[in-house]
């Protein structure tokens, strides 16, 4: 049987999850949104942000918090290189061919940076130990100090990117150029910034989920695999293109997935949320917020 405690520390667990799912699928749903490109490379991102972590913590001894900022900084400026090199080039062509180029484009970037990681840092995993030890009682449950941590961290960076969104002017920009291209550059708001800073943020906020989970998960060079699966699973559920459904989306999956490993087993957890795309697909196409399409 299980008691009231194991349940609630394994729904814990599934927050802590969901967090940092939320981090990848909210930037893979703003690139997709503001940009409005399918980042199929969105994952090597949540790589190249671990493996930045694995070696600041290695070589450095940082802390958990200027490890974040330092790996969201560099995975900030590769995203915006990507964006400047390879879609960029793209843009003037017709929405068709944009479409199918960027798609390609970004399959060829991801197969690029899986094989550069490869050369670079190996095919063996890589890990780092717990960012802080010891153990802590919440009511009824047992949490440790780093789970705790990198739920915090996850739920501060969540806010940050809201209220970036949602009260600053560049979240205004990215909102009008999300909305109508055409009338923001109409308006003076220079695209190609807008559009550089989008793909670099979404990047970037991968990158941190990567810093995050590499205590948890281990890194090797074909992890973005995986994470772009989930990505795209979180974001169809959420609506394509909306931020805040893929952050309940993010959070639901978390808690989903850590209660089917308690109560069935961890080989059907993938099965569950792909199960939840299909039904969600099949009866609301849009998602959980997404908007028609005209």
């Amino acid at each position: 049987m299980y008691n009231l405690e194991i349940i609630l520390r394994q729904a814990f667990y599934g927050l802590v999850l969901g967090s940092n799912y939320v981090l990848i699928a909210a930037g893979f749903s703003l690139v997709w949104g503001v940009v409005g490109v399918m980042n199929i490379a969105h994952g090597e991102f949540f790589m190249l942000g671990a493996y930045a972590a694995y070696f600041i913590l290695t070589f450095l001894g940082w802390n958990l918090f200027l490890t974040t900022i330092a790996a969201m900084a560099l995975i900030f400026l590769i995203g915006v290189f990507f964006e400047k090199m390879t879609i960029d080039p793209l843009r003037p062509r017709k929405k068709l061919d944009y479409d199918m180029g960027t798609l390609i484009m970004t399959i060829g970037i991801s197969i690029f940076l899986q094989n550069l990681a490869l050369i670079v840092f190996g095919p063996k995993y890589k890990g780092v130990p717990a960012y802080f030890d010891g153990m802590v009682r919440l009511g009824p449950i047992i949490m440790s100090y780093d789970r705790i941590a990198i739920f915090l961290v996850a739920l501060l960076l969540i806010g940050i990117l809201l209220f970036l969104i949602k009260h600053t002017r560049i979240g205004l920009a990215l909102r009008a150029v999300s909305e109508n291209p055409d009338g923001a550059a109409l308006a003076g708001i220079p695209i190609g910034r807008v559009l550089y800073f989008a793909f670099g943020l979404s990047a970037s906020f991968a990158g941190a989920a990567g810093v995050l989970l590499i205590p948890i998960y281990n890194v090797y060079p074909t992890v973005g695999g995986n994470v772009i699966l989930l990505a795209f699973s979180i974001v169809i559920f959420g609506g394509l293109g909306s931020v805040k459904g893929a952050i309940y989306a993010g959070f639901l999956i978390g808690i989903l997935e850590s209660l089917a490993v308690l109560f069935i087993s961890s080989a059907w957890k993938d099965v569950i949320v792909f199960a939840i795309v299909i039904l969600v697909l099949t009866f609301r196409p849009r998602g959980l917020m997404g908007t028609k399409e005209a």
